[in-house]
């Protein structure tokens, strides 16, 4: 083995899980960090040609749908599906009393799990249960539902988390939870650092105050779908869905194995995905439904949700947060103490005051999270798991300024640590671990300060009435960047035959973000190729799967696999331009630069050039050439009677492990803040966000417009979830009311004011290059900010979110 494929090798070795900073990065950049780079999807998305799951048409396809429950509780007692059986063009309906259909599966989610396939017990009112009928369409599907009879056994239900807790209040999942509603006491409920009581006890000051956050969800445009068709005994399925190794897993282990080699597996362009749909337990009961009837019938079926459907759930913040925080006088905080009474949650394992441990000096931190089974749909990350921390993190920063009639920004500034340690602390860390000796969070808010006038602007709660009446509001907050998921990725590079082009592979969901562009970034400036030569498709199955979105890791753990892999082939490349061509038992042709080794080359816009000379050259095109005609590797030449030259397939792959940085593994040391402007209309309530200024520390660059969209369509989306997004339930029937796009308002662009990004690049992020994510961070954080914008016009605090203006006229006295 030469000397550098030996350092390629102990670089990745080196940084495999890494908890250090990358000692390894290019000495220059031609793409990584270039503005303009064309995006790989952006034709087919703009021209209105890309291809989603819910596009797919196949001949004979049937349409299937699913029978939903109109109680929020209830049991099937009996069902009769003759007249639906009846019906012109349906051609099967299958039952939950099917004998041959299992009780549980594994339909996916996370990890493994078991879930009724059709279950016959609805635990909210919405849900798929009884039967699925599958028609030569849609509307047919529809119809036949409406005939099929069904005797109910109405139970008693509870909606409200609070209420959830108090004896003698119904059990939401007896099947489940037969002890009681909440589920997760003993498991991980606790977090805590240090004496919350002899901090609260020292304190200058108490703050306490209730916060409650509404359900929301992850509604999106594309509705839940999927299709499965048999050819012969091997399935193929096309699905919705973010994590399609999981998929695949799923189906393995359907009618009883399937081995993973005979699966035939696409994941198209997706119409929004968030988390949300693809963590529920049941994701793949529909595709498990639609793969029964498609074997019985021998025709492909698509399954599909409608809009209501669609709101089968929500995102992990639903509920009640009750806070008492110990401070000094100066803004320094001494404790906070927490107890978070959340819904459904079905990972309660995030906590709700973790960034307090993860990126602040507080030494004395204590929440308790108690998940509550209620009658609603499951909650799951829907960016993302960090809703309850940023909502807990803003809040208690403001509520403390605005009770010490201090600049939140210096609050902010005077807890900046690190698992209760302070700033000189993490610095010195900070040069243990090779990164540089930055300061994250000051870098950000002057840049955010600068960009929002915020020290002409910002003024004490409710002192600014603008010349129509309204009432100004200014207000920042600020948290940690993060890529918290455990991560794997294994991505591959083809160079191909005729014009040395490169050719990604790794299978994943493209769920619109410009990630394969990005990834194609990093590959050409590894191997020296232009950014035209290298391209990236990720919707079908090559037997390699890169990470898929997920906890704002997949730039950490996938640029991390695809630059190993390009380190590797660039590697091939050279050593193969110094050996022999087309080496056989009849002899070889010379080298392509005879006389030198691999360190004497290198590659630059796609051509292979002495480092020395570099008018010694040779097209990396022209040196693989062309795909011969009795194969692809050997062409031939003079009419096929003499040798020719040729070249070994040029292939490489590799891989990256992250392990989850929940553990606390990594140390925070990039920063994010943000600021926004408000008015607010003490007449109406209503509130208008008339700016917003994102500055987030991504550590390194890959993609500008990349990480700029994650900014602007993540204030969007933040701001909409703050003002309007809610899930309403008729407390009487516990049936969903806004169960649609009408009554369910989701925010567009017209509806922020202008939106200003600004990236930092301290390079102390965990990722290839010093990057870290960004993916998740503005949505997530942005909601909690509209909490102290309000109050800061009209100095009354509005904590029930979202703030509608008839929480606002409330607040206000007029409601």
């Amino acid at each position: 083995m030469n000397e550098r494929k030996q350092e390629i090798e102990n670089e990745i070795r080196e940084r495999m899980d890494s908890v250090r900073a990358d000692r390894y990065p290019l000495a220059d950049y031609k793409n990584i960090g270039k503005r303009g780079v064309r995006r790989i999807d952006g034709y087919e998305k703009a021209s209105g040609t890309a291809i989603y799951t819910m596009d797919v048409q196949l001949p004979g396809m049937l349409c299937m749908r699913f029978l939903t429950s109109p109680c929020a509780h209830a049991r099937i007692r009996s069902m009769d599906t003759s007249k639906a059986e009846a019906y012109p063009g349906v051609r099967y309906v299958l039952r939950y009393d099917d004998p041959e259909l299992p009780a549980f599966a594994e339909l996916g989610g996370h990890g493994p799990s078991h879930a009724a396939v059709l279950p016959h017990i609805a635990h909210f009112q919405g849900e798929e249960v009884g039967a699925a009928v599958a028609a030569d369409t849609e509307d047919i599907a529809c119809q036949a539902l409406r005939l099929i009879e069904v005797e109910w056994e109405e139970r008693p239900f509870v909606l409200d988390v609070e209420e959830a807790l108090e004896p003698g209040r119904p059990l939401a999942n007896p099947e489940l939870y037969p002890d009681g509603n909440q589920y997760n006491q003993g498991w991980r409920d606790v977090e805590e650092l240090g004496d919350v009581e002899k901090g609260l006890g020292k304190a200058d000051a108490i703050v306490e105050f209730t916060a409650r956050r509404r359900l929301h969800t992850w509604i999106g445009p594309e509705r839940p779908c999927g299709v499965v068709r048999w050819n012969g005994e091997y399935p193929e399925v096309w699905v919705k869905q973010q994590r399609p190794h999981i998929c695949k897993r799923v189906i393995s282990t359907w009618f009883g194995g399937i081995p993973m080699n005979r699966i035939q597996l696409h994941c198209l362009y997706q119409g929004a995905s968030f988390g949300g749909w693809s963590q529920v337990a049941w994701n793949m009961g529909g595709t498990y439904c639609a793969a029964l009837v498609a074997r019985r019938t021998g025709r492909p079926v698509k399954w599909m949700f409608d809009r209501r459907e669609d709101f089968y759930g929500g995102e992990m913040d639903e509920g009640v947060y009750h806070f008492t925080v110990g401070v000094k006088k100066d803004g320094t905080i001494l404790a906070v103490k927490g107890r978070a009474i959340l819904s459904n949650h079905y990972f309660p394992v995030f906590g709700f005051v973790t960034h307090f441990l993860e990126n602040t000096k507080v030494p004395n931190v204590y929440g308790r999270l108690q998940a509550v089974q209620i009658n609603k749909g499951v909650n799951v990350p829907t960016r993302c798991e960090q809703n309850p921390n940023c909502l807990s993190f803003t809040l208690i920063f403001d509520h403390v300024a605005d009770a010490l009639k201090l600049d939140p920004i210096e609050v902010a500034l005077k807890n900046d640590g690190c698992h209760g340690r302070d700033m000189a602390w993490l610095d010195s860390r900070k040069v243990e671990m090779g990164f540089p000796k930055r300061d994250s969070l000051a870098e950000c808010v002057e840049k955010g300060k600068k960009a929002i006038d915020w020290d002409n602007k910002w003024h004490l709660p409710g002192e600014r009435k603008l010349a129509g009446g309204r009432m100004h509001g200014i207000a920042f907050t600020w948290t940690h960047e993060w890529e918290d998921s455990a991560g794997s990725s294994e991505m591959a590079i083809r160079i191909e035959r005729t014009d040395a082009t490169a050719t990604l592979f790794g299978m994943r969901c493209d769920n619109g973000v410009n990630a394969e562009t990005t990834y194609c970034q990093i590959v050409a400036d590894e191997l020296g190729m232009r950014m035209e030569d290298v391209f990236y498709r990720p919707h079908t199955d090559p037997g390699f799967f890169a990470m898929t979105p997920d906890s704002s890791t997949n730039m950490s753990v996938n640029g991390s696999a695809i630059r190993n892999a390009a380190r590797i082939l660039k590697q091939q490349i050279l050593e193969a331009a110094t050996k022999p061509r087309g080496e056989g038992q009849r002899g070889s042709f010379p080298p392509a630069f005879p006389g030198m080794s691999p360190d004497d080359l290198d590659i630059r816009e796609s051509v292979i050039f002495a480092k020395a000379d570099p008018s010694v050259r040779m097209a990396l095109a022209e040196f693989v050439g062309i795909a011969g005609v009795a194969g692809p590797i050997s062409r031939e030449e003079l009419g096929g009677m003499a040798r020719a030259i040729w070249t070994p397939p040029l292939f490489a792959y590799s891989f990256h492990v992250q392990v989850g940085a929940y553990s606390h593994a990594r140390l925070r040391l990039c920063r994010q803040a943000h600021f926004m402007e408000v008015e607010v209309d003490t007449e109406t309530g209503a509130v208008e966000v008339t700016k917003v200024v994102n500055v987030n520390d991504v550590g390194r660059v890959i993609s500008w417009e990349t990480c700029e969209g994650q900014q602007y369509g993540g204030t969007i989306m933040g701001v909409s979830r703050g003002l309007t997004e809610e899930v309403v339930y008729d407390p009487v029937t516990g049936v969903m009311l806004s169960g649609n796009l009408l009554d369910y308002k989701i925010a567009t662009m017209l509806d922020v004011g202008p939106i200003q990004t600004v990236l930092v690049e301290t390079g102390m992020g965990y990722g290839p290059y010093g990057l870290v994510g960004i993916g998740e961070d503005v949505a997530t954080v942005i909601p909690a900010l509209l909490g102290p914008a309000v109050h800061n016009a009209i100095g009354l605090w509005v904590d029930d979110f979202p703030i509608t203006p008839a929480r606002v006229l409330k607040a206000l006295g007029k409601g």
